[in-house]
């Protein structure tokens, strides 16, 4: 059964302004170390990575209910990828909570760009 869907779309000039791709301060509060890794290992187009996985965790966090609240920190929602380059979302700490509350167990997510924009759509599941 569905419990939530989100979608968001991210400008990227916007990610540029505010530094998203240069300021490593203002990229740990975005992304874990996991996804930081990822970030560094692509040699161009870092702001579509980020903004890529921004805009997954609003859609994420848009399923959830909640959207950006005190309490909740956009690096406990990890966009990882599979072998084949798939994203995968993994969560911890209060967002978990809040997904463990909502019975789910299952999220999809899919990420896409254009020249100037990310836009990540995610569906959570109870699937038991």
């Amino acid at each position: 059964m569905i419990v939530g869907i989100g979608c968001d779309v991210v400008d990227h000039m916007s990610g540029k302004l505010l530094k998203w791709e240069t300021d490593i301060t203002i990229l740990k509060r975005l992304l874990s170390s996991t996804e930081i890794k990822l970030f560094n290992s692509y040699k161009r187009n870092k702001i579509r990575f980020v903004a890529g996985r921004f805009a997954g965790k609003e859609a994420v966090l848009k399923c959830l209910g909640t959207g950006m609240q005190d309490g909740i920190s956009l690096t406990e929602i990890k966009i990882i990828q599979t072998s084949n380059g798939q994203p995968s979302v993994k969560l911890s700490g209060e967002v978990q909570k809040i997904a463990n509350l909502l019975k789910i167990n299952t999220w999809h997510i899919s990420i896409t760009h254009s020249r100037s924009t990310s836009i990540a759509f995610a569906i959570a599941e109870n699937n038991k």
